[in-house]
């Protein structure tokens, strides 16, 4: 009879965001859980998860942000969700993605601390689990303010429901960066429909602070016009320019009172994404970048 076999190290990231996100069958999930833990490589990762889950949320509370998401944005994170729901409930064959949504009140960390018993797991994390590790003890104490071992945690798979305001983009955000981390997953969620020609959004006015909210606009979106309109000619400009990455996202800007095009790529660290501003002009033999920035 047929068994199944458990990963080994080294895992992919797309495996540790499933597990993270407890997106994996119960079986495998207990089996899997007390190995990455062991794993120093594996756990650098999910706290690194962890730590963009606590920063959006974090962001979504913060008061003294005086600039809300633009509306633009909040559109297109709405309808990503609502698409990917539509085809999950009409394709069961074919599984395009899986987004989770986590009320913040009682949401616990997945690995600062993970869940000690639950129903992915098998048993308390002894010292000797993250012996050698690289992490301290006390990010693992189940005594400490942040974890209750015996509060409740609710493993109940529910029909997804229809959300709407900041908690949706703030789970969209996590999980798209949670697969930005390892690899860039194209989802044509409404292939079967007949694309409706739209015009071409107006260049948005970009400072040249960079700011998040203004540079997080382009993500998923590819409608540069121009000399880099085609996807040949900004992977040349940023090869050019030393940036030989994922592209995430693309659109066109105003920047310093110039035409530029605003890209978004793959950071230089998971879950990081980069920032760059580059003129229209911009080639393999004339890298004009005019800014860049790390975010995350």
């Amino acid at each position: 009879m047929a068994t199944d076999t458990v990963p080994q190290p080294p895992y992919s990231t797309e495996l540790l965001a499933d597990l993270h996100a407890g997106n994996m069958p119960d079986h495998l999930s207990r089996r899997l859980w007390p190995q990455v833990r062991r794993d120093p490589d594996a756990m650098r990762y999910l706290h690194a998860l962890d730590r963009v889950n606590t920063d959006l949320h974090a962001l979504g509370r913060d008061e003294r942000i005086i600039h809300p998401m633009p509306l633009e944005v909040t559109a297109r994170l709405d309808h990503l969700i609502d698409d990917l729901a539509a085809a999950t409930a009409s394709d069961q064959n074919e599984r395009t993605a899986t987004v989770h949504r986590i009320h913040p009140d009682r949401a616990p960390a997945a690995t600062a601390p993970m869940p000690a018993l639950s129903a992915f797991d098998t048993g308390q994390l002894s010292a000797a689990d993250i012996e050698g590790s690289g992490f301290d003890n006390h990010e693992f104490d189940t005594d400490s303010s942040e974890f209750d071992a015996g509060s409740e945690f609710d493993d109940t798979v529910r029909e997804p429901a229809t959300w709407s305001g900041p908690l949706r983009w703030i789970t969209a955000a996590a999980a798209a960066i949670a697969v930005i981390a390892g690899t860039l997953v194209a989802v044509d969620a409404v292939r079967s429909r007949e694309a409706t020609p739209v015009a071409a959004p107006a260049p948005i006015e970009l400072s040249t602070e960079l700011p998040p909210t203004d540079v997080l606009t382009a993500m998923g979106r590819n409608d540069v016009t121009g000399p880099l309109a085609t996807r040949e000619a900004l992977s040349g400009c940023l090869t050019a320019a030393g940036l030989d990455r994922a592209i995430l996202g693309s659109r066109n800007v105003t920047f310093a009172g110039q035409a530029a095009v605003l890209v978004l790529l793959t950071g230089p660290q998971a879950p990081q994404i980069t920032a760059v501003v580059v003129d229209t002009a911009c080639g393999p033999s004339d890298p004009r970048l005019l800014a860049r920035a790390d975010i995350g």
